[in-house]
Order: C-alpha cells, then structure tokens, then sequence
C-alpha cells in the first residue's frame, strides 16, 4: 500500500520529462502516427477492446502498417525475430514455431502461443507462416493470455488486423527480385460498393529457389513457390449492427525435409562424425531422393456485430481446411543411401485438418469506469494423419503418397485426432480512481480429445508384424482407441496505475494451459519391445499430460517529450507443469511427445524507440531469460539443466535516417542487428546440442516520393553467417539439423494509389 500512496509523487517527478517540449523535427515514433501537430496513439485490441497502448497492463509489442512498409516486413520471421524475448523457428516448408519468454512450442504438439487474426484464433501456426499482405496493425502480446485468448495462448497471442476497406478506393502494388531467383508480389485494392458496403482484394506470390543445393541430385532443397488471396466485405452503415465476411486460401510447394544429419561414428557429406556440433555447418545437402512439399488451406469468417447501446453482442463463426503432404529421403542419408539406384528408407507424411470454430460475447460500453464482458467459445478439430516409412528402391519418392505398398512400405500408421473443446469466459474492467484500474479475468476450458489408430491391421511382409501398431501390441482394432477429457481454470488479474497521462505501471497474475494429448497408440510397448523388454528407461507414455504455467509479471510504460522517447520494460517469473517436449524414437520410428515435470523460467526484457532531430530514429530492446529443468523423472540426471528452446537473450538495436533531398523525395537508410543467446536444443543437454550465440545483420534504403511510390533495396545476413535454425536431437549420438537462410538481397518496388 505504502508504494501505491508514494506514486502520485514518482508521477510527478516523471512527469517533468513527460512535458518537456518537443525535439526538433515533427516525427513520430515507430509504430505512431503523426497527424498534422499532434501524434496519434496507437490503439490495440489486447483485451478484446480498444484501449490505448500505454495503459493496457499486458507487455505488448506493436508494428503498424507504416512500421509494415518501412521495414519491409513481408513474413512473421521478419518482426517476430526483433521482438525480445520473442524467437521465431522455421523448420520444414510449412512448419514453424514460436518461442515467448521460453515457453517453447513443439512439433506434434499444439503451440503456445494463439495465432489470432481479425478475432479469429487459428488452430494450427502452419496458416500463419505465410507471406503478409494488406495488414493493418500486429501486436505481440507476451505472457499468459489464456484467460482472454483460450487454449494455446500460455505464453502468449499474436493478433492480426487486416485491412478494413474504407470509403475511398485506395491500394497498393509490391514487387521484388532478389538473389536465389527470389521473386515477390503483392496487390490489394479496397473502396466502396454502395452506402455501408465495403470491399477489399488482396494477394500475394512468392517464388523463390532457396540457398541450398543438394549434391547428389541437383535439388534446390529449400525450394518454395506460394500463391494466396483474401476477399473481404464490410457491412458498416452507422446504425447498430455490422458484418464483416473474409474469405482466404493459399496454395504452398517446395521441398521436403531439407535436413543435415549428424552420426557419431559415421563420416556424412564432409561430417568427420568424432562428436555432434550444433555450430558445424560445414556440410552438403547428400541425400539422393528429391524431396516435396504440398500445401493447400482454405478459411471463411463472419463476424457480426449488434450495438445495443448498454452493450454490443459479438458473433464470430470460423471454419478451415488444410491440406499438407511432405516427403523426402530419410536421415542420416548413410554412404550407400546417396546413390540414384536407391537404398535407405524414405519418408512421407499428409495432414487433413477441418476446423469449425464459434466464439459468442458480450461486451458493455467502453466509457464506463466499470466495463465487462462475458462470452461462450466452441471448437471442434479433426485431423486425419498418415505417416509412412518406405525402402528406397529407385531414389525417388513413391507416388502412392498415403498408400501401403506392401513391397516397400516398412511401417505406416493412420491415426485419426478429434478435439472438441468449449469455454466460458468473463472480464471486468475497473477504474478504481482516473489513476488506478483493475483487470480480472477468467476462463474455463473443456477439452475432450481423442485418438483412434486406423491402418490396416494386415501382416507387412517385410517385419512380419501387423501395419498398425496398436494390433501388433494384441490389441483388436476396435478397441484402438482412447479418449481424455482435460479441463483447466484459467484466471488472470492486474493492477495497474497511470503515473502520467503517458506512462503507467502495472503488475500481473495468470495461469496459461495447453491440453495434454496423445502418441501413436502402442508407442510405449513398442519402445519397450524394441529395448529387449527393459522398461526402466523408456518414459513415453501413450498419452502425455496437459501442460500448466504460472505467470507473474510487473512492466511499466512510458512516453516522453511529446512521446518522442518511448520505453517499455517488464520482469516475469513463470513455473510450468508438464512442459511438452518432442522426441523421435528411432529404435521404433516413432514421433513422440514427453512431459517435462516442472521447468521454471525468470527474466525480463525491455525496449525503447526514439525520434531524435534531424529525422534520425533510433530503436531497440533487449530480452533475457533464465531457464532451467527443475523435475524430470523421466531422467533425474536432467534436473537443472537448462531448458530445452530457450534463447538465454535476445538483442535488437538499430537506426534510421530521414534524408529529405528534394520537397518530394526522401531516402531512408535502415540498418538492424540482432542477436540471439545460446540455446540447449534437448532436456538432457547431450554435448554437441548446444547452438552459440548468432549474430545476423540486415539493412534498407529506400526512396520515397510524394506522389506515392517507392524504391528500396534490401539484405539480410549481410555478414553470411552459416547456422542452424534448428537441431533436432534423435540419440545422444545422433541429430538432423535444419540451415538457416545464407545472406539474401535484392530490390522492391512499391506504388500506393
């Protein structure tokens, strides 16, 4: 209490910096806008309502159409990878993963962090690796945000807001070439159809061959071509109700699984194969089958809206499909497998995911000093997976994508997953004094899932055994099935306290959830078999439990010299319970997640941005975090290590300048460096899995015309660092490592009308 009745004199100290006048040139801040004397502030949707950035108690970062164009952000690897505390992983064509504060997000298990776009929570991160077009406004709210976002925001959300057409006819046309044959376009237009209606087109290309080449067949193995669109219209007529109907799909290809292996003991494409290094790169692409990569997803929103004065009703309805197939050869691509006659093992996988999602709230008048909101969530989720492992006879990709071929398919599984989940949901906004506010929120989620194993239970000639794995274990096909129901409260409450009409201060509590799930029915059996009946180290178990973190968080905000200076910073502390994490059981070929008992995690991270005189702008932001395994019973050895995806920090610094040459021509230069900590690829810190600290370098110069067109050219990994943006430990003796992109540059042109 004593330092809540002390800060009415902090703010005054604070404040004379607050109102100091302003410097210089009239410029506005990255991600402000400047309209005529005055700069706007920028409003963001974190709590489901539009609020003003400063005091909004939750660490959010922000990047605003102006920001999207200065900085030439056309993929979620281009503002993620500046965020602090913030990494974002690409690993195959379509897959990524996006790690908050150290809570990582695995493959084979949901995220956690919720992708949500114009309100709608995506169920899988793979619809969000795509190129970005037409975005109005992206903010990256870090820490727990289950109690408003739901499943899978633990660590955090990312919401996206696209265009909104206006009442004029306005666009844009981008297009770029660079090195690798890279090739990009984007288009949108968006205007009026009649009083209250709106439309707006948008799309985008990219092609592009990738750095990489592979030795033996020639491969451009980080091939990528990608085609998507987006249709929207807006029914907004001044009076109560509203609606907003989005169509998207796109259509991805390229290669495969685009990996290095290493093998202790066995010499691979240069590999001298004496002990695993996370940091040697200095290897070829070897394997002798031509990977693919096959990606088609569609989605359909509508979200309707009722002003009933005392409050506003919210119907948002979602549904999608995806499509997924890749294949490639299968690691570690030994000596005799890296010939065109065959031999080895090849690998393919498909996914058909169907999504329907139906989100019902209502929210009371933003003016008032006590707001509310109240709200049902519903999901259903199917995915119908197949996976595949196959003899090589002819070093090419079997056609019979998700078919058994019984003269070479080795083993093969075809388990259906089911999720339906549903969750009640409440706030309440309390502003206590004009100075001090209150938020509460809560959640309650239900998730039932469910598994059913439906390969043919017919013997492979080729291992003797039935195909599906559940039937080898004994089991009947009928009864290869299980099913769990997992539920989790998830509050979250924060005071927060407005030191200035520009700075605030607030502290957090909050619970963040990601259901459990399930492995390959038999997994463990089949673990057990393969070990000779030994059961005393094999910790997989069939299914895995739901993952629980514990946040707290204290930040402040603030805006100096007519918010030409700002700076935000926050220090959190979060315990999580049944941190997923992914292992491959080669033993078995087997896909598996595990549960780490408890990892607790503590940092902080901070960023500031400022408009100096002379057009000179200067940004950046540091994060830290402390990670460590504090049970594992899987393997007690493991207890203290550092846990597994967590960047110990990330930096971010960099400056532009604006050169005004003539009264309508400017150039822009911009630089910026990043820079990310070590990071422990495994629980068990095996030696060799450590990734050193990485350095990357990029820049811009851009020249811009009043009459609304614009000239830049970019690169990125100026210094050509080689590295890997991934490493997936398979044994203590054994990983495949995917290559992050070489250095890349080239020229963009762009024309607004």
């Amino acid at each position: 209490m004593k330092a809540i009745t002390n800060l009415p004199l902090v703010g005054l100290i604070i404040s004379a910096g607050l109102a100091m006048p302003a410097m210089g040139q009239d410029a506005a801040p990255q991600g402000e806008q400047r309209a005529g004397n005055a700069i706007d502030e920028i409003v963001v949707t974190a709590t489901k309502r539009n609020e003003n950035l400063v005091k909004v108690p939750i660490s959010v970062s922000v990047v605003t159409e102006a920001a999207i164009a200065e900085r030439g952000i056309t993929r979620p690897s281009d503002f993620l990878g500046s965020t602090p505390n913030v990494t974002f992983v690409e690993d195959n064509a379509g897959e990524a993963y996006i790690n908050i504060r150290g809570q990582t997000s695995v493959r084979n298990s949901d995220p956690n962090v919720a992708i949500v776009i114009d309100g709608v929570t995506l169920s899988s991160v793979k619809p969000f690796n795509q190129d970005l077009f037409g975005i109005q406004q992206i903010e990256v709210l870090k820490g727990p945000q289950s109690a408003l976002y739901g499943r899978n925001a633990a660590a955090g959300a990312i919401v996206v807001t696209t265009k909104k057409p206006g009442e004029t006819f306005e666009g844009n046309v981008v297009a770029a070439y660079g090195n690798f044959n890279t090739a990009r376009a984007s288009a949108s237009v968006s205007g009026p159809l009649a009083p209250g209606l709106g439309f707006s087109i948008a799309g985008s290309f990219r092609d592009t061959n990738g750095p990489f080449t592979n030795i033996t067949t020639g491969e451009k193995v980080q091939r990528f071509q990608n085609s998507a669109g987006r249709a929207r219209l807006v029914y907004e007529n001044d009076g109560p109700f509203s609606a907003d109907l989005k169509l998207t799909a796109h259509r991805s290809k390229g290669g495969g699984s685009a990996y290095n292996a290493q093998f202790v003991g066995l010499p691979i494409g240069g590999f001298p194969g004496t002990a695993l290094d996370a940091n040697n790169t200095d290897m070829p692409f070897i394997s002798n089958v031509t990977g693919a990569f096959d990606e088609k997803f569609i989605d359909a929103t509508l979200k309707a809206e009722y002003d009933m004065g005392w409050a506003k009703i919210t119907s948002i309805s979602s549904y999608n499909h995806l499509k997924q197939y890749f294949g490639s050869d299968s690691p570690p691509y030994i000596p005799f497998d890296t010939g065109p006659a065959g031999g080895g093992t090849v690998q393919q996988y498909t996914y058909d995911d169907t999504n329907y999602s139906q989100e019902i709230r209502l929210t009371s008048d933003s003016a008032n000093r006590f707001r509310w909101q109240v709200g049902f969530y519903i999901l259903r989720f199917e995915r119908d997976q197949t996976s595949k492992i196959g003899l090589d006879t002819n070093g090419s990709l079997p056609a019979d994508r998700n078919m058994i071929d019984p003269a070479t398919t080795l083993s093969y599984s075809n388990p259906i997953y089911r999720t339906t989940s549903y969750a009640p949901f409440a706030s309440v906004q309390f502003d206590v004094t004009d100075q001090f506010h209150i938020n509460l929120a809560g959640r309650y989620d239900t998730e039932k899932r469910s598994i059913r194993e439906v390969a043919s239970p017919a013997i492979n000639p080729l291992t003797g055994v039935s195909y599906n794995n559940c039937v080898a274990q004994g089991t009947a096909i009928a009864d290869c099935k299980l099913s769990r129901t997992f539920k989790q409260f998830e509050p979250k409450a924060s005071l927060s306290y407005d030191i200035a009409p520009t700075a605030s201060v607030y502290a957090s509590y909050g619970k963040g959830f990601k259901s459990g799930g399930f492995n390959p029915i038999g997994s463990r059996q089949a673990l057990i078999d393969a070990a000779g009946g030994n059961a005393a180290n094999i910790y997989v178990q069939d299914g895995y439990n739901k993952e629980v973190s514990t946040s707290y968080e204290i930040g402040a905000k603030a805006r100096f010299f007519n918010r030409r200076l700002s700076i935000n910073a926050a220090v959190f502390k979060t315990d999580i319970s049944g941190a997923q994490q992914f292992q491959f059981q080669p033993s078995a070929g087997l896909q598996t997640t595990i549960s780490i008992d408890k990892v607790k995690l503590k940092g902080f991270d901070i960023d500031f941005d400022a408009q100096l005189p002379m057009g000179l702008h200067l940004f950046g932001g540091y994060g830290y975090t402390h990670g460590r395994v504090a049970e594992f019973a899987g393997n007690p050895l493991a207890n203290g290590n550092v846990a597994p995806g967590a960047f110990k920090y990330t930096l971010n610094l960099g400056a532009s300048q604006v050169i005004d040459l003539t009264d309508k021509l400017t150039l822009v230069p911009r630089v910026e460096v990043n820079r990310y900590g070590s990071i422990w690829w495994d629980v068990d810190n095996f030696a060799g899995t450590k990734r050193n600290p990485l350095t990357l370098l990029k820049a811009r110069l851009s020249l811009k015309s009043a009459n609304g067109w614009e000239i830049s050219a970019y690169g990125d990994n100026l210094t050509n660092r080689k590295y890997f943006q991934e490493v997936v430990p398979l044994l203590s003796v054994f990983t495949v490592n995917y290559r992050g992109p070489t250095r890349s540059y080239g020229l963009e042109a762009r024309v607004d009308f």
